[in-house]
């Protein structure tokens, strides 16, 4: 009975690598609403001087999604990871 109980205190403890994702938006389906720009809880996007969104800071995107289920035109991709990220200019 003590192992499960340390076993559980064990994984209660334990840290999980944290969620991110890799965000892309397609600019010729985009028709510039904004929604992605104006509701996304990190501020991933930023208005490009067209104004259409453009992924300004990367490192922020959490891979919550909520951009990609809330585009009107389909135009934008989240690929959702919970893998610890690759230090930047890390050759495979």
């Amino acid at each position: 009975m003590m192992a499960t109980t340390e076993a559980v205190e064990k994984a209660k403890t334990k840290k999980r690598p944290k969620a991110w994702g890799q965000v892309r938006v397609f600019g010729r389906w985009c028709k510039g609403c904004g929604l992605c720009i104006a509701f996304c809880p990190t501020g991933v996007f930023e208005a490009g001087d067209d104004g259409h969104p453009r992924v300004r800071f990367p490192d922020r995107c959490t891979g919550c999604e909520w951009c990609e289920f809330h585009c009107p035109d389909l135009a934008i991709q989240v690929i959702r990871h919970t893998a610890s990220r690759e230090p930047t200019g890390a050759k495979a």
